[in-house]
C-alpha cells in the first residue's frame, strides 16, 4: 500500500519521505508540529482513517491547482 500510495504523493498531501511503514492496519507517517517547528513527531493512524485524510487533498475532475510549489 505504501509504494501504491507514494506514487501519488508528490507534492500533494504528503511526501514519500514521511511515510514510515504500514503494520498491523496501521499507517505511520512523520509529521511537524508548527506550534513547536523544532519538533517532529510520528503519528499512527488506522489505515481508512489515513486514506481518508490523504483523499481530502485530491482534486476532483476539471479542477485545477491555484499555486504551484518550488
Amino acid at each position: 500500500m505504501l509504494d501504491y500510495l507514494g506514487r501519488y504523493t508528490h507534492r500533494v498531501a504528503i511526501t514519500n519521505n514521511r511515510l514510515i511503514a504500514m503494520a498491523d492496519e496501521e499507517v505511520r507517517f512523520r509529521w511537524k508540529d508548527y506550534r513547536h517547528p523544532q519538533r517532529r513527531k510520528i503519528m499512527a493512524l488506522p489505515v481508512g482513517e489515513f486514506i481518508r485524510r490523504f483523499l481530502l487533498h485530491v482534486l476532483p475532475d476539471r479542477f485545477r491547482r491555484s499555486r504551484r510549489g518550488p
